[in-house]
This record gives C-alpha cells, structure tokens and sequence, in this order.
C-alpha cells in the first residue's frame, strides 16, 4: 500500500477515536507484504485495545479479510 494511503487510513482513525493520554501514531508505512506489516511510529506506548482498533481501521480500509496483518510500532524516540 502507498504510504500516503496508509498514513490517511491511520489519522482518519484518529480524527474518528482519539487515544487516551494524548498518545498518537506520527507516521505509518508499509514494511512487507507476506504477511502485510506495516510500522507505526509513536509518541508514546498505545493501548493494546487501540492497537487492535488501528489495526481493524487497516484491515477495512484496504479490503484484507481474514488475511493475517503485523502491526510493528515504534516509538519516536528509537
């Protein structure tokens, strides 16, 4: 997926579900694709419910199904 498409994907997420605490994911992109990974990179530790939330945003937006999806996240700092 292009990195514009993924990032889109991510901040309408946002816009939709703020995190709590002020955490947010700055940038994401596209890792591999076997399974598809892709990283995000953060300001702080996300929750593993928004975690699973992002990742469900991801999962409809590009149409994967039951297809397997890596999330990587990366703080900012790293």
């Amino acid at each position: 997926m292009p990195t514009r498409d993924v990032n889109r994907v991510i901040a309408d997420a946002q816009q939709r579900q703020p995190a709590a605490h002020g955490v947010k994911v700055m940038y994401a992109l596209q890792g591999a694709t076997d399974p598809p990974t892709f990283t995000l990179f953060v300001n702080r530790e996300l929750p593993h419910t928004y975690l699973r939330y992002l990742e469900r945003s991801i999962r409809e937006a590009f149409d994967f199904g039951s297809t397997p999806i890596k999330l990587r996240v990366r703080k900012r700092s790293e």
